[in-house]
């Protein structure tokens, strides 16, 4: 039983999969992005706002690897040369954001391995200035790849409504028609 292809349970037209995303995204992965912002603004950074980085980062990876290519290989691929049609245009406009948000999110989270590598190295060295081995610029990357998953985030609820939520309803069936019983006359 593939959830990729079992009917969802919100009575969209989805899949489980991607009615299960959904509600990852909405009720688990977005506050913990937040949650990891808290941390980074309070300073928490090791460990708090690592770990949050890094499971974000590497749960996403695995919807994506999991569902949104196989979705968007057997939805949207198949109807790139009608771009400018929405249910072609929104998913791929997910994909360009969310892939930028991805790939600067694991950048990150390599930067933050190595740095912590180096600075670990440093001090056993007896360094004192471990300062230099720092990743300076983290501020603003990571700010970007905040903004640019919580804008994946909208686009992938725009998404998932445009592809099935606003699937044309099949017409009601024709009820028969009912003609008047012969009342015998008395």
């Amino acid at each position: 039983m593939d959830p990729r292809l079992q009917p969802g349970f919100l009575g969209t037209g989805a899949s489980l999969m991607s009615d299960l995303t959904l509600f990852a995204y909405i009720l688990l992965i977005v506050p913990a992005m937040l949650v990891g912002f808290v941390f980074a603004r309070r300073r928490m950074h090791r460990p708090h706002h690592k770990w949050a980085m890094i499971v974000i980062t590497l749960v996403n990876w695995v919807l994506i690897a999991y569902l949104m290519a196989f979705s968007y290989s057997r939805g949207v691929v198949p109807g790139l040369s009608q771009f400018t049609q929405p249910a072609i245009f929104l998913p791929t406009l997910h994909l360009l954001f969310g892939a930028a948000a991805q790939l600067l999110a694991t950048y990150i989270v390599i930067r933050m391995w190595r740095e912590d590598t180096q600075v670990a190295a440093a001090r056993r060295r007896g360094e004192t200035d471990v300062q230099r081995y720092w990743y300076k610029s983290a501020r603003p990357a990571m700010r970007a790849t905040l903004g640019l998953w919580l804008l994946t985030v909208v686009f992938g609820v725009v998404t998932y409504f445009t592809f099935y939520a606003a699937v044309p309803a099949s017409p009601p069936e024709a009820a028969p028609e009912v003609t008047p019983a012969a009342t015998p006359e008395g």
